[in-house]
């Protein structure tokens, strides 16, 4: 029967742990407030910690799902404890799982080499900026009057990402560990898709968190968990692509439903966030589909086709300055890009080695803030972060930290290209994974052109994932493609014996 087939019950048991964690996540809300000095809530989310833990401890990939929850509901989440968050805790879990896996499998080890050394060097390029003294100390947005906590900024911007490709890479060797991946990625996704449509349509009631109805950042856009178009339509972008991968495979005929409605969802999801730079990111990716998608490539191409008409019948609409009807015409946005630009040229321009220290782009902003040119309103972008993530990087840890960065995403780049090649592409776990990947990586790079990414953990995160996965993957197969020099040898030297013995015979 289905019920009893190994997928079914993966993901069965998969959904009961995500119900069993949003229910403890709302008791825990909902105690929150009745006991006092957040007893309840420490209270609450012990218990739930401490069946989690256990099962994390237990096997890396769990942890690895408990993290990516974390991180994706951490807006919606209460702190467990005053100071720290879910997810940090639930990264710190993951770390100490995937060692204590790996101490049991010795043969799950893979070699770091250039990539990894590269995040090594950037890595500590950030701890030598905290750890140095800079202008602005401590760090406060002026503008709100909040402080930045840089060790949290760290984690989010860079120890996670990194931390978890590497896990990504040992863990997800396998086709039945990728699958916890996927669905994970894929469950999110989907989420993020329905908020999305409820925010505007459906039963907004059954919506939460209910910020996402009763106080988005943007209220004409669709924000998701993250409160944020920008990094909402890259989680959408991702669950697009990984559900048209999973629909090409062989599947029953209620999967791949799921799937083609997945996709059909986060597609339509992606237009609502109203973000053009969101846009041009599922336009790339759509073209890549209808380009290197080979056996998989029919929802692209139905996809690109419908958007074509779309546009042609909205021509007016699609040019117009009207954001929330779905114009791209608007220069408030620009004007706001265009300063914060020019001040990250200025601020590298006045300290261009080592920048003015991780996490100050914002004071330099506000009390340094620079004018593109006269035609640019002056206040358009004052005190805001960078939009742009190599020039956020730039002006606060200078060329230095900025050719570090490069270094990683170029070398990855290159790894995730030889990944592409190597995989098989009749398998879907395999080269289908790597496109997946490879769109991923690309949409991160163009969203970081007009967003600093740094500032959002769940799509570095998400991203770094699958590209550990992919290139894990395929260094496994390079391994076991690879012959053994001694086994070889041993087969050789008994060829030429057994064929002694049948001359002499």
């Amino acid at each position: 029967m289905i019920f009893h087939h190994p997928t079914v019950r993966r993901v069965g048991l998969m959904a009961c742990v995500a119900v069993a964690i949003a229910a403890g996540l709302a008791a825990a809300t909902a105690v929150s407030g009745k006991a006092p000095g957040g007893v309840g809530t420490v209270a609450a989310a012990a218990g739930i910690a401490a069946v989690l833990v256990v099962i994390g401890l237990r096997d890396p990939r769990w942890a690895f799902v408990f993290l990516m929850v974390a991180t994706f509901l951490r807006p919606a989440i209460p702190k467990v404890l005053p100071t720290t968050d879910p997810f940090v805790l639930a990264f710190g879990g993951m770390i100490i799982a995937t060692l204590l896996w790996a101490r049991g499998h010795p043969q799950r080890w893979v070699p770091l080499g250039a990539v990894e050394c590269a995040m090594a060097l950037y890595l500590l390029w950030n701890l030598n900026s905290i750890l140095q003294q800079h202008e602005y100390e401590p760090i406060y947005f002026p503008i709100t009057g909040t402080k930045l906590d840089l060790w949290r900024y760290l984690i989010i911007g860079t120890g996670m990402p990194f931390g978890t490709y590497l896990v990504s890479r040992l863990i997800f060797g396998t086709r039945d560990a990728v699958k916890f991946l996927t669905a994970t990625v894929l469950g999110c996704a989907a989420y993020s898709a329905w908020v999305s449509i409820a925010q505007f349509t459906g039963p907004r009631g059954l919506v939460w968190p209910r910020y996402i109805v009763t106080n988005p950042g943007w209220p004409e856009r669709a924000v998701g968990l993250p409160n944020q178009p920008e990094v909402n339509g890259l989680i959408l972008i991702v669950g697009y692509v990984l559900a048209l991968v999973l629909l090409a495979a062989r599947h029953g005929r209620w999967e791949r439903i799921l799937y083609a409605t997945i996709a059909a969802g986060c597609a339509y999801a992606v237009y609502l966030t109203h973000t053009r730079s969101i846009w041009l990111d599922f336009a790339v990716v759509v073209l890549l589909g209808v380009l290197f998608a080979k056996g998989y490539r029919t929802g692209f191409v139905t996809t690109a086709i419908a958007a074509l008409i779309l546009i042609a019948t909205n021509w007016s609409t699609f040019t117009s300055s009207d954001r929330k009807a779905g114009g791209v015409g608007s220069t408030n946005e620009v004007y706001d890009r265009l300063n914060a630009d020019a001040t990250a040229v200025w601020a590298f321009l006045e300290k261009p080695w080592s920048g003015w220290g991780l996490g100050r782009f914002v004071a330099v902003n506000a009390y340094r803030h620079r004018q593109w040119s006269s035609t640019t309103p002056w206040e358009r972008g004052l005190g805001i972060p960078p939009h742009e993530t190599e020039l956020g990087i730039l002006a606060e840890l200078g060329i230095i930290g900025l050719l570090l960065w490069l270094t990683v995403l170029v070398l990855l780049a290159l790894r995730l290209r030889t990944a592409y090649r190597r995989l098989s592409a009749a398998d879907s776990m395999a080269r289908p994974l790597a496109f997946t990947a490879v769109t991923a990586f690309l949409s991160l790079f163009l969203g970081g052109v007009f967003v600093d990414l740094r500032l959002f953990d769940y799509p570095s995160t998400m991203v770094f994932a699958l590209i550990g996965a992919a290139i894990g993957t395929a260094d496994r197969v390079a391994r076991v493609r690879k012959p053994d020099p001694l086994e070889a040898g041993r087969a050789h030297r008994e060829a030429l014996r057994a064929r002694s013995e049948s001359s002499a015979g």
